[in-house]
């Protein structure tokens, strides 16, 4: 007699089934690590972006504004040597990062999927030798970011 007995048969579809089973979740944590990755590559990103517009700013800076020396503040106003539309402002507003330069009316800076939960500017002093500084930390998404910048005169 040839063929499967109803034994053999309900076994190998309980393997086929795990199989498949076993597959499926493992495409789709796969799926959802990815799209993870994806978004702190985004947010990352967006914050290496918006430092880089900050260190723009200051390159060339004559003046510190605000915060003076030695305080800090989550408003940072700078003058640029040779540069039309001085005063340059960056400020926090309902979670985005704004520019304002000279009269015109502030430019968010930030994508709209990016939320800046905090952001403090911190003007250091100078230091023996070494030059004043502005201590930046900018937290996007609650993911915090720090850096120093120091100044050229």
């Amino acid at each position: 007699m040839k063929g499967f007995t109803l034994i053999e048969v309900l076994i190998y579809s309980a393997l086929i089934a795990m199989i498949i089973s076993g597959s499926l979740i493992a495409v789709y944590q796969i799926i959802e690590g990815s799209d993870s990755i994806q978004n702190k590559i985004i947010m990352e990103q967006e914050a290496n972006f918006l430092i880089s517009k900050i260190r723009w700013a200051l390159t060339g800076a004559t003046t510190i504004i605000s915060p003076t020396i030695g305080a800090s503040s989550s408003t940072l106003s700078i003058n640029k040597a040779n540069y039309s539309e001085n005063p340059i402002v960056f400020d926090l507003n309902l979670n985005n990062l704004r520019i304002k330069q000279g009269s015109g009316n502030p430019a968010i800076l930030n994508n709209q999927n990016i939320a800046i939960n905090n952001l403090i500017f911190e003007h250091l002093t100078a230091s023996g030798s070494g030059p004043e500084g502005l201590k930046i930390s900018l937290t996007v998404n609650n993911k915090l970011f720090t850096t120093i910048i120091y100044l050229r005169k």
